[in-house]
């Protein structure tokens, strides 16, 4: 039997945090043992001299006092869309808070000279994490200004990262639409009622979604993955820009995140079509697959913070951590995911979370329930359990209610048989609640897509307002809302609703478009009386024309066009500022303003 010994050293390359991370530490090596003959995953090991920690800090050091007016929020690295989504849920004066000042350099400094190294850090909780010796420990915990400190929580690997190899026989191909072939992925999307709101020309475009999971192999190569529009990324164990399987690295390292973002983002004509293919990603790369250490939590609040500054409107997350917890721990307040996870709801981001694969009940004897993991107990978010297209309830979907009584999960969704990307350019069937998530997820991204000025409370309240309620013919469904099937299944076609009248207008009508500033992808609405020639146009505000959206015959009722990547007629991406969208029909011109921001 041959031992092949690799180590992977953390470089000292900056993070998304602006922390310059350490070299290699003689306490923070991190080794892998590859036994290519056994069944069992490789073991990972860790300097036994450390243990890796949350260090929270009980001020803001040299910016106590600072009056938030001043602050400049580009500085802190917070976009102009993340400010406009902000804007939803905050008061003007209150875009930017204490919980955007970063960590203070001078606490960092002190933690790191006991020798302790720093692997992440949290503006949200003031905190850093890092690798302590016993010795080590009770050198911060005697700094002044240390609060407290507590261990990271463990990630639970189980179900969701489970693929059937071979698959189930080919679900029944039905008939597809005259624009789009959804291959075997037709029957998961169908089953919600995606299918349905794609044929209204919903696609989840002018919607940012953030993909938290182990990486995202074959990113830029699977045929489904290779055209998704992907505006940033980070590796947040690595620390470089690339979220795909690295040097040393486990061989399955990235294979869950790929599979979970196809079913939202991805897009192969014949083959597989994700719930919101048009939107626009942010992926972070947070989970080491091969072991289960305490390490990952951290790395999930930082990836989160992440990409709320940069303007995430939906999180997908279908990780969970529950070792370092109890049932009792899951009232929402406890877990720190779950306390990230409210913070990003009161910033504006939904986040999308797996249930977990833990099983119906925590005694089958006695039936009772409540098997979930963190941060689905979130409140403002929305948690997802697993059924099968036909409805029922998965063996493993976990269940609510929380340890404070709250019904959980919010919604469920197939997380049987779901097709997926798997390796380098196939597919198979998965099961678990990771892939019941984002197909969830994009039916929040297809709702903003519709009207993006919802906040994430809206949008909730549409996912379980509209839901179906299955009944299974079990006291489970019995009545709802259940700590089964939460508010019910999925309904894309009932929860996106269009904005504005759907009453045919006696004219043309150019509504303002969204979002607006943008980034990514204008959307812009034209409603038309009936089927006329017409030509929307853009201009600087000088009278320049920039780029012609369209000259045709519009159709009557409404019309939605997209102006994307700010590109003018030659491709080229314009300067940002304001632009005038102008409609020019036979008896009519109006006009719009749009910002573009680069």
């Amino acid at each position: 039997m041959r031992m092949i010994l690799r180590t992977k050293l953390l470089n000292p390359l900056p993070s998304p945090s602006g922390v310059l991370l350490p070299g290699a530490h003689a306490c923070a090596l991190i080794v892998w043992f590859l036994l290519p003959t056994l069944l069992s995953p490789p073991s990972f090991a860790q300097s036994a001299c450390s243990q890796r920690y949350w260090i929270t800090f009980s001020d803001r050091g040299d910016t106590r006092g600072r009056e938030m007016g001043s602050v400049n929020a580009h500085a802190l690295g917070i976009s102009d869309r993340a400010l406009w989504r902000r804007a939803k849920v905050l008061p003007p004066h209150q875009l930017v808070d204490e919980l955007d000042l970063p960590v203070a350099q001078s606490y960092i400094d002190a933690v790191r000279s006991t020798g302790a190294v720093i692997r992440s850090t949290s503006r949200w909780f003031n905190a850093v994490s890092a690798e302590l010796s016993p010795r080590q420990q009770t050198a911060v915990q005697s700094l002044p200004f240390v609060a407290s400190i507590a261990p990271v929580a463990v990630f639970r690997k189980s179900l969701p990262q489970v693929v059937s190899e071979q698959g189930p026989t080919p679900l029944l191909k039905q008939q597809s639409t005259p624009l789009l072939d959804y291959g075997s992925s037709r029957d998961q999307l169908n089953s919600i009622g995606i299918v349905e709101v794609h044929n209204r020309g919903i696609t989840g475009s002018g919607v940012i979604v953030g993909m938290i999971d182990d990486g995202f192999n074959n990113l830029r190569s699977h045929p489904a993955l290779k055209n998704i529009k992907v505006i940033a990324e980070y590796d947040f164990i690595q620390r470089d820009s690339s979220t795909s399987l690295g040097p040393g690295e486990n061989p399955g390292q990235g294979g869950h995140g790929a599979a979970t973002l196809s079913a939202i983002g991805g897009f192969e004509n014949g083959k597989l079509i994700g719930s919101a293919y048009g939107a626009s990603f942010i992926l972070a790369k947070t989970e080491i697959d091969s072991v289960e250490i305490r390490l990952e939590e951290d790395l999930f609040v930082e990836a989160l913070e992440w990409m709320e500054r940069l303007g995430a409107d939906v999180a997908s997350s279908s990780l969970g951590y529950i070792d370092w917890y109890t049932y009792t721990d899951l009232n929402g307040q406890i877990a720190t995911t779950t306390k990230a996870a409210r913070i990003a709801a009161r910033k504006g981001v939904l986040l999308v979370t797996a249930m977990g694969n833990e099983g119906n009940y925590r005694d089958p004897r006695t039936q009772s329930t409540g098997t979930m993991i963190a941060p689905a107990d979130a409140d403002s978010i929305v948690s997802v359990g697993a059924v099968s297209i036909g409805g029922m309830l998965a063996s493993f979907s976990s269940t609510g209610p929380t340890a404070d009584g709250r019904v959980k999960p919010e919604v469920v969704a197939p997380g049987l048989n779901v097709y997926a990307v798997a390796g380098a350019s196939a597919y198979a069937f998965w099961n678990g609640t990771s892939l019941s998530t984002p197909l969830t997820a994009g039916v929040a991204a297809l709702i903003l897509s519709a009207d993006l000025n919802l906040t994430p409370m809206e949008v909730r309240a549409r996912l379980t307002g509209t839901a179906q309620q299955f009944n299974d013919g079990t006291s489970r469904t019995a009545s709802y809302p259940s700590n089964f099937y939460g508010w019910g299944i999925v309904d894309a076609a009932k929860a996106v609703v269009k904005p504005g009248s759907t009453e045919i207008p006696d004219r043309f009508v150019l509504r303002n478009s969204f979002p607006n500033p943008f980034n990514g992808t204008a959307t812009i609405i034209v409603d038309a009386p009936s089927v006329q020639e017409i030509e929307l146009t853009i201009f600087t505000v000088l009278g320049q024309r920039v780029r012609t959206l369209f000259k045709g015959y519009s159709t009557q009722g409404e019309n939605r066009f997209f102006w994307r990547d700010g590109r003018d007629d030659a491709g080229v991406r314009v300067a940002s500022g304001v632009y005038i969208c102008r409609l020019t029909t036979r008896n009519s011109i109006a006009s719009t303003k749009l910002v573009f921001i680069k």
